[in-house]
């Protein structure tokens, strides 16, 4: 294979996860989809990291504010949304270490996919239904995030929902699961707005995917990035990044009208698929 058209298959790469990380279809299963179609299944864990890089400068341009406004939090002595974010991050931290074995041998198993698929399509269904319910009722929304005393002090939700939605969060160690997905949908069924929804289940992203990158880095720079080249990566995750804050915007857009619809079928019937052809 030439260089260029190397680099074109990167690229393809690095749009996939661009698009796949945001939008709750689960990147993984498309990552490990799109390597195989583009038979670059030889590129190390550091390529992996390096695309999964990109879609986290992705939400820290989307969310700088946010994320500004934690630090400002910390200095000041303001720990609400910061133990939120903690708290959610327990189920899947926790599930991680004690499960790993299971999720690694399930990662390999395209059955193991095409049920995650399906449970994620049946999470977006029931957000789509609840968030529905509740724009034609007129209703406030039952659960909401509210700023706590002091000046400057960052919007957060009832503790109790930080475990709920971080529980969500470790049903995507199963390959299949969307992350995204699963936590918008389940915030959604607490009566989170949608943005608001997203913006927890993005926040919660920088640790979640942020610390098990640096987890693997020692790994990553050991195995290194397979015959793709410095250059290449580079470019793919300034790819991923890009793509990543634009399929961001997208479901954003999708929340705010509250059209969860298509992104459920669409796992629905890939999940239903991969279950068909798939022998193990």
């Amino acid at each position: 294979m030439s260089d260029s058209a190397e680099t074109l298959d990167v690229l393809l790469l690095a749009v996939v996860q661009g698009l796949a990380e945001f939008l709750p279809v689960s990147s993984s299963g498309h990552l490990v989809l799109g390597r195989s179609l583009l038979e670059l299944e030889e590129a190390g864990l550091a390529f992996d990291l390096a695309l999964h890089a990109g879609t986290l400068i992705a939400v820290l341009a989307a969310y700088w504010r946010d994320v500004v406004g934690l630090v400002q939090d910390l200095l000041a002595g303001r720990w609400g949304l910061i133990v939120w974010l903690a708290v959610a991050s327990l189920p899947a931290g926790l599930l991680g270490v004690l499960g790993k074995p299971l999720f690694e041998e399930a990662s390999t198993s395209a059955r193991a996919a095409g049920s995650g698929l399906l449970l994620t399509a049946l999470l977006l269904t029931l957000g789509q239904v609840a968030s529905s319910r509740g724009a034609s009722s007129g209703e406030e929304p039952e659960v909401e995030a509210k700023a706590p005393p002091g000046a400057g002090a960052q919007p957060v939700p009832p503790l109790w929902t930080a475990l709920v939605i971080g529980a969500a969060q470790a049903l995507a160690l199963w390959p299949g699961v969307s992350r995204s997905g699963s936590t918008i949908a389940v915030g959604l069924l607490l009566g989170l707005r949608g943005v608001e929804a997203a913006r927890l289940s993005f926040l919660m992203s920088l640790i979640a995917v942020g610390g098990a990158t640096l987890l693997d880095l020692p790994d990553a720079l050991d195995s290194g990035f397979g015959p793709v080249t410095v250059a290449q990566v580079g470019w793919g995750a300034l790819v991923a990044a890009i793509v990543g804050l634009l399929s961001l915007r997208l479901l954003l857009l999708f929340l705010r009208q509250l059209r969860l619809t298509p992104f459920a079928l669409y796992t629905g019937a890939l999940g239903v698929v991969t279950l068909l052809v798939s022998r193990g």
